[in-house]
This record gives C-alpha cells, sequence and structure tokens, in this order.
C-alpha cells in the first residue's frame, strides 16, 4: 500500500523524536557537570554533578596513558537548593594528562567527558580564562561560557556574582548555561572561583562547588613553582583569618615565579557610584606589594571592563587615590566584570588607568616562567571563533577580537 506523503512524513517526525527520545533518556540521569581544582591543579580535581535520578552512581575514570578503568565512589554528597549534588575528589593525577571519565548509576550510563591536568614543568606555560559577574543576561553569558569551550585554557578563574538573586531557580538556570562550556568532544574546564557579593553566604560554593574552605580563602598551585592563585574573599573581614592566611600563602610561595590574587570588589572600581573598597587598601595591598612575584590582582564587581598601568600605593601629594604608576615594581589590576551581568559606564578612570570600557569581556592570561600575557577578549562574536585545540590553545583564533586602545596584549616581565 502506498503512503501518502503528508502520512509520510508525520511517521518520519514520530519516529525522529523517538530517536532523540530515547538518547536524552540514556543520559538524562545527570546533568550540570563542573569540575574544580582545589589545591593542586598538577595532581587533584573534585568532579560535581547533579543526580536527577538513579543510585549508588560511580564515576568510572582512565588516562590516556593507562585505559584501565578505576572506580570512584562519591566522597560527598548532600541536597541543597534542591539539587543532589555529588562529589567525587580525585588525588594522585598524574600531571599534564588527559583522564576520561563517565559515571554509571541503577538507572544508565552517562556520556564520556574528559579534562586534563597541568604540567608540573615550569618550562611550560598556562592558559588562563578569567573573569565573573555573569548574573542576569543569560544569551550574553552563554556566549561567554561557548568562547571558553573554543579557546580550550587550563582553568578558569571565576571570580564571584554567578547569579542575581541566590535562589534555586538562577542557579538552576546557570549550570544549564554553563553546560555550553564544554566542549563538543567532552572537554571540560575546571574552575577556580571566589565569592561575589550576590552569593548571599558561603556556603552556598562550599555546597555546590566544593570549594576547599568553608570561607572560601584558599590557595590552588600550578606547576611545580610556576603559579600560586590566591583565592580571597571580600565579602568578609579582610583582617584577622583572612590577613593572616594572605600573609602565610604569599611567603610559603615567594619563590614561585608568580603569583596571582583574585577577589571579588576591586580597591579602586571604575565606576563612579561603586564604593572604594578602604579596608582591601590597608590590609590586602601592603601584603601583595611586598613579594615581588605577585604582579596581578583580578577584580570584579562592577560590570564594566579595565586594566590598569603597573601601580604601587602612596601618600604622595600627585597619588590619585592612593596609588601612583610604577612600570618597575607596580601590579597590575584588571578585570571588573563582565561575564553576562548589565553593563555600567566606566566614568571613574584613573591617571593610572590604561584602559576602561564598559564592554562584555573575560580575560585570557598566559603565564610563562619569564612572563605574563593578558589579553582582554570581546567574546560576542563566538559564533564566529575558530575552535582550539588542546594542541593549540596558545595560537589566537581567527576572528577573535581583542580590546585595548593603549595595547591588545598587556606584559608583565619578570
Amino acid at each position: 500500500m502506498k503512503i501518502k506523503p503528508f502520512l509520510k512524513n508525520f511517521i518520519y517526525s514520530i519516529f525522529f523524536l523517538f530517536q532523540i527520545s530515547l538518547i536524552n533518556s540514556l543520559y538524562a540521569e545527570v546533568d550540570y557537570i563542573r569540575m574544580i581544582f582545589r589545591n593542586n591543579a598538577c595532581h587533584s580535581v573534585s568532579i560535581i554533578w547533579n543526580q536527577k535520578k538513579g543510585k549508588n552512581p560511580i564515576l568510572k575514570l582512565y588516562s590516556s596513558n593507562d585505559e584501565k578503568v578505576i572506580a570512584h565512589s562519591v566522597n560527598k554528597k548532600n541536597h541543597f537548593y534542591k539539587f543532589s549534588t555529588q562529589i567525587v575528589r580525585l588525588n594522585n593525577l598524574q600531571a599534564k594528562t588527559k583522564y576520561y571519565f563517565y559515571i554509571i548509576d541503577s538507572e544508565d550510563t552517562s556520556k564520556t567527558f574528559y579534562f586534563e591536568t597541568v604540567s608540573k614543568s615550569e618550562n611550560d606555560t598556562l592558559s588562563i580564562i578569567a573573569g565573573g559577574d555573569s548574573r542576569d543576561n543569560r544569551v550574553v553569558r552563554t556566549k561567554a561560557n561557548k568562547m571558553l569551550a573554543k579557546l580550550k585554557a587550563d582553568v578558569v578563574l571565576f571570580n564571584g556574582d554567578f547569579i542575581g538573586l541566590d535562589v534555586p531557580k538562577q542557579w538552576k538556570d546557570w549550570f544549564e548555561d554553563w553546560e555550553k562550556s564544554i566542549a563538543d568532544d567532552g572537554r571540560i574546564t575546571p574552575l577556580v572561583i571566589t565569592r561575589g557579593n550576590h552569593e548571599k553566604t558561603n556556603k552556598v560554593l562550599v555546597k555546590l562547588f566544593d570549594v576547599p574552605n568553608r570561607k572560601v580563602v584558599f590557595n590552588t598551585e600550578f606547576g611545580d613553582n610556576l603559579l600560586n592563585v590566591i583565592s580571597l574573599n571580600s565579602e568578609i573581614l579582610k583582617f584577622l583569618g583572612q590577613k593572616r592566611f594572605l600573609s602565610k600563602t604569599l611567603k610559603d610561595h615567594k619563590n614561585f615565579h608568580w603569583q596571582i590574587a583574585q577577589y571579588h570588589r576591586p580597591v579602586r572600581p571604575h565606576v563612579a557610584h561603586k564604593k572604594e573598597m578602604e579596608n582591601q587598601y590597608k590590609h590586602f595591598v601592603p601584603l601583595f606589594e611586598k613579594y615581588t612575584n605577585l604582579k596581578l590582582c583580578l577584580e570584579n564587581d562592577s560590570h564594566t571592563a579595565k586594566i590598569t598601568y603597573p601601580i604601587v600605593s602612596s601618600k604622595d601629594t600627585n597619588a590619585d587615590e592612593g596609588f601612583v604608576r610604577d612600570d618597575k615594581n607596580g601590579i597590575v589590576y584588571a578585570g571588573e566584570g563582565c561575564w553576562g551581568a548589565p553593563l555600567r559606564k566606566a566614568d571613574d578612570k584613573k591617571s593610572w588607568t590604561r584602559d576602561a570600557e564598559a564592554v562584555n569581556q573575560f580575560n585570557w592570561i598566559f603565564v610563562s616562567k619569564n612572563k605574563i600575557e593578558i589579553r582582554t577578549i570581546l567574546y560576542e562574536n563566538e559564533n564566529q571563533v575558530n575552535v582550539n585545540s588542546s594542541d593549540s590553545r596558545f595560537k589566537i583564533p581567527e576572528n577573535l577580537v581583542l580590546w585595548g586602545e593603549n595595547g591588545k596584549v598587556v606584559e608583565i616581565l619578570k
């Protein structure tokens, strides 16, 4: 019997929808997968996901060097903000290695993902994406996430204000959008995070991101002695415990080639109505300037873009808001947003400001033992940008738009 064309198309449509439903059912038991570098990016990582249904999840792991599959049970889990968060902490990993994993539970098996540990050699270069303030505009932040997937960085330094309102619905939206940062081949870029002022408590980041300190104050090492990233919390006291930690980690890592500090609220914001952070100026900056290997501070919060010339604190009459330019001894301050939060005009430039403008951007940073290179990426044309591979992660892909009137590449030399 000959099937009429409209009926034939209807049958094909039903069959297609059935196939899609079947595919989704295979991979629907776990979602919102993200990864965190807690203390050492060469040898350890936390893999975190939401268990939609199914019981007794097991993570199966194998490496590019050894195809033997090793099973890992969940180390920690919690039911917070309507998520069934599962955490597997992996330790004793090999440096500079691709690791593949999938999750099996009582219902089914997830698709396979992979991540890469960082090299231990001081002669290798790190690729870092740094930014924050992703709240409110899902379309824009999804573009940033897709650009991240293309650049194949070693790590994302995400500097707070994930969401606008610290409620389960907005976190659900954020996690859905973050899945766009997973590359088409399953590659996941690990995070190192800080707390912003729109995260109501430290607890939310401990529960959802497995940060290694309940006050969200910690450090993460990259390479044997290449880089120490210091994650500070601008929403709690800047002295007492946090100041003691900052002093200790700076001293403990004084022989590293580099140290970078990240914290949410800028010491001297470039948006006029944002308040000056005098406590950070008083308690953080003198310690930053005490150690010559700390030459970069990453800030957010203002929903604009800025990068400064190297500056040091000063009480001289020629100082602008307590800083003067010092190309030899100074620290570069970069960031101030913006990963999707509402843009604000950069209407408070200083004499030591290199560039400042209200644009959606994040920083792309290369760290080698001899220098740091900072590029500011305008990511909204992500659909026109070519995809890097892990082997070409330091290549500037075609159509990538760099920002900055006074230099598209800012170099910090030892």
